[in-house]
């Protein structure tokens, strides 16, 4: 079983802060936020082997394939492939906290700022959507066709949304 010490400080630290602000501080309830996480870890790896994407430790700038970011604080961003000018659409469920229908956020035409590399944001420019909280797993998809990334993009940035927010069902209270 996923037990707490298990758990990067990082992630450690946001499942404290989510406990205080729910007012349950006690080690039980941060043990079911723990479990909760390594769901979420869980489901994430399943979409990684599910559609053949490789985890990495960096993204460069220039890179032309899509990537999905699972960050520290339970949110994830998926960057579609880039076109000629290295815009890509972007897709951010920001789950983290919430157990409703979590806020989502689709933009085009967005590039990357500077190479993606786990422990730090993701940078970018061309619309609204600036950084992502600091990243936890990078996965890349292998060399398809842009339109077949696309698809399996979406598919497992729904399925994971999803499959979070059902999560999040389990452990945050109304």
């Amino acid at each position: 079983m996923a037990l707490i010490k298990d758990l990067h400080p990082d992630i450690m630290a946001h499942l404290t802060l989510l406990a205080e602000k729910y007012g349950n501080r006690d080690e039980g309830y941060l043990k079911s936020l723990s479990r909760a996480w390594h769901k979420k870890e869980k489901t994430f790896m399943k979409q990684v082997k599910t559609h053949h994407m490789t985890i990495e430790t960096e993204i460069a700038a220039d890179e032309k394939r899509a990537f999905i970011l699972l960050t520290f604080s339970g949110s994830i961003l998926g960057a579609g492939p880039a076109g000629e000018d290295g815009s890509r659409q972007i897709i951010y469920a920001g789950i983290g906290q919430r157990k409703d229908i979590p806020e989502k956020l689709v933009e085009d035409n967005v590039k990357l700022k500077s190479q993606v590399k786990l422990d730090k944001e993701a940078s970018f420019t061309g619309g609204s959507f600036k950084k992502s909280s600091p990243v936890y797993k990078i996965a890349l998809m292998g060399s398809t066709p842009a339109q077949n990334q696309t698809r399996q993009l979406e598919d497992a940035t729904r399925i994971m949304t999803k499959e979070f927010v059902s999560i999040n069902n389990t452990v945050i209270p109304d």
